[in-house]
């Protein structure tokens, strides 16, 4: 009630969580850890994104950070059911190791690595990305 402001609240590792969020009207979710299992044992964000997604997709925004290392991760969360990827930690590493430089090469590295991942799972958009490009061994 205090602002007009689209709120996104971050740190939702739970399908109850995710529903709280609807139900008080924020804009999004940020499926995220935080950067790390703080308990040993927790999930990470690719193992809880699926069963948030399923609860409330249509009902608000889906992100998700932690974890994302390549393009190849960033295929991966859309599949999982993130509607889009945050990469913080790789990004703050290239901007201290080369600057502006760094992170457009890093940047520029994960859209390549997407563009090839996409190729190979047979999607020409991001719209087409499913779950079913991501392979679901029997161990």
């Amino acid at each position: 009630s205090q602002t007009r402001l689209p709120v996104i609240l971050k740190g939702v590792m739970t399908v109850q969580d995710a529903e709280r969020a609807v139900q008080a009207g924020a804009a999004g979710i940020i499926v995220s850890n935080h950067g790390g299992r703080v308990l040993d044992h927790t999930p990470g964000t690719a193992e809880v994104l699926p069963g948030i997604a399923s609860a409330v997709r249509g009902k608000i925004k889906i992100f998700v950070d932690g974890g994302v290392r390549s393009g190849v991760d960033v295929l991966k969360m859309l599949a999982l059911g993130a509607e889009a990827v945050l990469v913080g930690r790789p990004v703050a590493v290239a901007a201290v190791g080369g600057g502006r430089e760094g992170v457009a090469f890093l940047l520029n590295q994960y859209s390549e690595q997407l563009r090839t991942a996409m190729i190979y799972a047979g999607c020409g958009t991001l719209a087409e990305i499913r779950p079913s490009v991501l392979y679901k061994g029997r161990g």
